[in-house]
């Protein structure tokens, strides 16, 4: 073999192992040892679990839509923050009676951290394709498992767990089934109330303005053409009226101032003489004021024959006074409301006013009458001219309502525009509002729906499709693996201290060594000559070897028997496993 310029060579590193074999093998046999009783120390952990299938909804989406949309590892993660909270956890390990050896060493939180380490979730995804959701990854399945020292107790809890997560599944998709089902119930009234709200102010604003509605225009249109044209006739009327009183009157003046034939060129008595008098100061009444001279000539003539006259018969100028005072009281409606005292004190003063013209009207009368009994051409006229005054008052009346109809009617198609931009707004929001709880009545069918598909579980169900059984083997710990790391770790540190004495302790061995140190090869080079006494030391070395080795495996099976597991036991799985194979 070559040899190294500045290093040793291989020969002489397998003469530094063969020196040194029993460093080698005391150190592989100790460390192996312990790397067995470590493996057969450790107690045995068993892991039960379970894999629930996550099933599709049963009825096509299609028909029915679920109102639980999120994915399901997000939904598996809720319902383990749920499941493992601390009273829950706490409940099981008490119902279980796990880790019944730590309770006194450990306290209620390292408990929990123990169980949810545990506790393992593992989902199991695969490539899926969804005609809704698209291609990509999709969780199908997810595994439940418990790991304890004991299998049957670890069977127990992941039984418990599996049956924790299918009964939240259930509980939370029909409670938030019944969430949103409630929430748009809820929404629903709040429309209708708004609705009945609408209702109303539409139903108010009609009230207000209903002559006002678009739909009353072509009505208001045709009613003011009619008021407008019943008003044109009305004064046509009050003229042929007013001219039929000027006829009346001039031919009332003509017949008063008659004389009958029988009493003509004959002196007058005094009833004629008075009743002649009264019928010339009805004249001069009419024509002219109460303070006139021809008036107040006419009325001392009359008291001459007749002192208890009054002067009251003046008919015209109470009527004047009347529709002055008329004309002022609807001034003051048109400024004030009903009950403003200015308005009832000039209802008050119409009232008397109306009396007086009554009371003047019925003196008139009785004078007209007694001035001029006997006289039927006198009478006739004076009704018909009387008839003719009370119709010209109707006419006036009508008139006078024609022109406030026609007002109001035109007030109203001038309010038309603003009435309907204002009533078409309540309208819109009121079709706002339907067409809004229309489509919550639909989504809340469609969440009814839901709620009973999920009532019923026809929805996205938990399947548990591999139930968890009683472990026969334990997960860990792989005690083969131990072993053979211990023996390995063994060889390792016999080399490391075998290299280590090496380097510590520099003494020349070999010609080589010497050559390396001095730098020149020797001349010759003798080699060791074993005396009988060093053959002897070398065997007694040896035989004390074997002793110490017999004795350290004697004391090594004794603590195995009774430390680790008995002999008995070890034998027994040996031979099982050599029939294995």
């Amino acid at each position: 073999m070559d040899e190294e310029q500045n290093g040793k060579t291989i020969s002489e590193y397998l003469e530094i192992l063969v020196r040194r074999k029993n460093l080698l093998l005391i150190s592989f046999l100790t460390i192996g040892f312990l790397g067995f009783v470590l493996a057969m120390k450790l107690p045995p952990v068993y892991r039960s679990s379970a894999t629930i299938l996550i099933e599709d909804q049963q009825i096509p989406r299609s028909m029915v839509e679920t109102t639980i949309t999120d994915f399901a590892d997000k939904r598996i993660e809720l319902i383990r923050q749920r499941v493992m909270t601390r009273d829950r956890i706490l409940s099981i390990i008490q119902k279980h009676k796990v880790y019944l050896d730590e309770r006194d060493k450990l306290v209620p939180s390292e408990i929990v951290t123990r169980f949810q380490e545990d506790a393992e979730i593992k989902m199991i995804s695969a490539d899926v394709l969804d005609p809704n959701r698209g291609g990509g990854k999709a969780t199908i399945a997810f595994n439940i498992s418990f790991s304890d020292s004991n299998p049957v107790l670890a069977q127990a809890v992941a039984n418990e767990l599996v049956s924790l997560f299918l009964d939240e599944n259930t509980r939370v998709r029909a409670q938030r089934a019944a969430k949103t089902t409630d929430f748009l119930s809820a929404e629903a009234e709040k429309l209708k109330t708004e609705m009945g709200s609408f209702e109303t102010q539409i139903m108010d604003y009609k009230a207000k303005h209903g002559y006002s509605l678009p739909e009353m225009l072509q009505n208001n249109l045709s009613s003011l053409d009619r008021a407008t044209e019943s008003l044109r006739q009305t004064d046509s009327d009050i003229r042929i009226a007013k001219d039929r009183i000027v006829y009346l009157t001039d031919s009332l003046r003509q017949a008063e101032d008659d004389v009958p034939a029988s009493e003509t060129g004959k002196p007058l008595n005094k009833d004629e003489q008075l009743r002649l008098l009264k019928s010339e100061f009805i004249h001069l009444s009419s024509l002219y004021t109460a303070t006139h001279p021809d008036v107040l000539r006419v009325k001392r003539q009359i008291q001459n024959l007749e002192p208890t006259f009054d002067g009251q018969a003046n008919e015209v100028d109470a009527r004047k006074e009347l529709t002055d005072a008329e004309n002022i009281l609807i001034e003051l409606k048109k400024k004030y409301s009903e009950t403003h005292p200015d308005v009832l004190k000039q209802e008050k003063r119409v009232s008397n006013l109306t009396d007086k013209l009554a009371n003047a009207a019925n003196k008139t009368a009785e004078l007209a009458e007694d001035a001029h009994q006997g006289n039927t051409l006198y009478s006739s006229i004076a009704n018909q001219l009387t008839t003719t005054e009370h119709e010209l008052a109707q006419l006036i009346t009508t008139r006078e309502q024609l022109q406030k109809n026609k007002l109001e009617l035109q007030s109203y198609i001038d309010e038309t525009p603003l009435v309907e931009k204002e009533y078409q707004d309540l309208l819109r929001m009121r079709q706002t509002s339907l067409n809004k709880y229309a489509e919550l009545e639909a989504k809340y069918r469609e969440a009814k729906l839901a709620q009973t598909l999920e009532e019923e579980q026809k929805g996205e169900t938990f399947t548990l499709i591999e139930p968890p059984i009683a472990p026969d083997k334990p997960e860990k710990p792989n005690r083969k693996k131990i072993i053979a790391m211990g023996f390995g770790l063994g060889i390792g540190v016999g080399l490391g201290l075998t290299l280590l004495l090496e380097f510590m302790h520099e003494t020349i061995r070999g010609a080589k060594a010497l050559e390396r140190v001095t730098g020149m090869p020797p001349i010759v080079a003798i080699p060791y000559i074993q005396t009988p006494q060093d053959k002897l030391n070398q065997k007694k070395r040896q035989k004390l070897i074997w002793i110490i080795s017999l004795v350290v495996f004697i004391a090594l099976i004794v603590v195995t028997h009774f430390a680790v597991m008995p002999l008995e036991q070890i034998w027994a799985t040996l031979l099982l496993k050599l029939g294995k194979l």
